[in-house]
């Protein structure tokens, strides 16, 4: 039986890689990334649109505020009982607001985490989405699981202005229609609505089909609305309510949505990839650049002044990319006359008539660490939040904790703290609670924050958790301290003549 003649395969002269275009130099200069390990899956990112456009990033049951200008957690909004959802800025940067999973919606001072202005509870389901108008000051947007979406005067939480209650299963998305009076929610049973707070709010002025669950909302202007849901991202026109674009680049469900401007879109999925669509070819929506992280993609931004990107991953990795400065130019050296020249070798010296000269070498002083300065000012709250900073190596932390103990004043340290306070303390417990030589200090330590903050670890899930693993790394100990000393009796054993 004859066989198939397989065909000839064409040579190919190779090819010369494309020069990167002006779009991929510009994304692939975010580049000095910084990973943050959170507690809980990063659920939501959002720039203060003011400057210098710090970041508020909600993960587990609070929200931390982000420095623009050292990447590190400046504030932290812990002041929640259960798992935080979407907090957001207001137009003018004064306030944020955060809902959690008990249905409690609460608006802060952004410069002031104690500064709780506004407490209300809309529903007694979880509120996953709180958001500003974004012109109006007093205007605050809230969905719930229980199906319905109010819109609330916030000098007047008592009643809602409108509620808007005619969806078919849970509300995860909600979004204001800038240049308009509309509302524009999307809903789990694949619909996205828009809405008229002037009209009857049981029935929408207008739906469109997303075929999956509506997991975000963006408005680009006043007329084109993109909308995401199961692996695929729909560009709609409102004036004729027609689906313009579908994008249908991941492979699993598209999480996020970010409007970067005149730099395009960027829409972030569960399969890790967070990629960035081109809004200015014609409408065509091509993919631009991209990238690709480990784990599913909750949450994306880039700051208003193009400086930082910033991802979420529902591993609970927080990645931020910064572009590069450009370099100052140097200040030219204006020359000096020799006069000067002579005044600063130390060979000029006037009309004086004594010099007096030193001979013997100056001691260079040791400089001091921070919480050196801060034990010997008599601040021991602030030396013990020093010492326990990263910046710190473990023998400086036990020094300085050591040295409190000696001189008596732990519980001076310890007191007026709060749940975020506590956290590095009782981390680096956790860490280092299997050294021997640290097993007095770390139990003296426990002892007295447990003895001084029984409820609030009743209270703080992250507290609780942190405490089981010293309890369960103390339980390995005890059981490998009963092995040893079996093992320690055999061999006395073996060596009885």
């Amino acid at each position: 039986m004859a066989s198939t003649r397989q065909r000839i395969t064409n040579v190919r002269n190779p090819t010369l890689v494309a020069p990167p275009t002006p779009e991929q130099r510009y994304w692939r200069g975010f580049g000095h990334t910084q990973l943050v390990k959170e507690h809980s899956s990063v659920t939501n990112i959002c720039f203060n649109p003011i400057s210098p456009h710090d970041f508020a990033v909600t993960s587990s049951t609070r929200v931390q505020l982000f420095s623009s200008k050292t990447r590190q957690v400046v504030k932290t909004f812990s002041r929640f009982k259960d798992t935080v959802y979407s907090g957001e800025f207001r137009h003018d940067g004064k306030l944020l607001v955060a809902g959690d999973a008990s249905g409690l919606v609460q608006i802060f001072h952004a410069d002031n985490p104690r500064s709780l202005l506004v407490s209300f509870k809309p529903s007694s389901y979880p509120t996953h989405v709180t958001k500003f108008h974004p012109n109006n000051n007093s205007n605050l947007l809230t969905a719930s699981d229980d199906r319905i979406v109010r819109l609330y005067d916030i000098t007047n939480t008592d009643k809602a202005l409108v509620q808007f209650s005619g969806h078919d299963d849970y509300v995860r998305s909600a979004s204001f229609i800038p240049g308009t009076n509309l509302i524009t929610t999307g809903s789990y049973d694949g619909i996205v609505r828009i809405w008229d707070p002037r009209e009857d709010g049981h029935k929408p002025i207008t739906s469109l089909d997303q075929n999956f669950a509506v997991e975000d909302l963006m408005s680009l202007s006043s007329t084109n609305l993109i909308s995401c849901g199961g692996p695929s991202v729909k560009v709609w026109d409102l004036s004729s309510n027609k689906l313009i674009q579908e994008m249908n680049n991941f492979t699993k469900t598209v999480t996020c949505l970010y409007n970067a401007a005149e730099r395009g879109i960027l829409a972030g999925s569960i399969d890790g990839h967070v990629k960035v669509f081109d809004t200015n070819n014609q409408g065509n929506y091509e993919v631009k650049y991209g990238w690709k992280f480990g784990s599913g993609v909750l949450s994306c931004g880039v700051s208003p002044n193009n400086k930082h990107f910033v991802a979420g991953l529902n591993s609970g990795l927080l990645a931020i990319r910064t572009r590069k400065t450009e370099s100052k130019p140097k200040a030219v050296k204006v020359p000096k006359s020799g006069n000067f020249a002579q005044v600063v070798r130390g060979n000029y010296h006037g009309e004086s008539e004594n010099r007096i000269i030193n001979d013997k070498p100056m001691k260079q002083s040791k400089r001091l660490k921070k919480f050196e300065r801060d034990l010997i000012a008599f601040k021991w709250s602030d030396a013990l939040d020093s010492c326990l900073s990263e910046e710190q190596g473990k023998e400086m932390t036990v020094s300085c904790l050591e040295e409190l103990r000696k001189k008596g004043k732990v519980r001076v340290a310890l007191n007026n703290r709060s749940e975020a306070t506590l956290e590095p303390l009782l981390s680096w417990c956790c860490k280092y609670v299997d050294d021997v030589k640290l097993v007095t200090l770390i139990a003296d330590y426990l002892a007295i924050v447990l003895e001084m903050y029984p409820l609030v670890f009743y209270g703080s899930p992250i507290l609780e958790e942190t405490l089981r693993t010293v309890q369960r790394k103390v339980s390995q100990e005890i059981e490998k301290a009963k092995a040893a000393q079996v093992i320690e009796g055999m061999l006395s054993l073996l060596s009885v003549k």
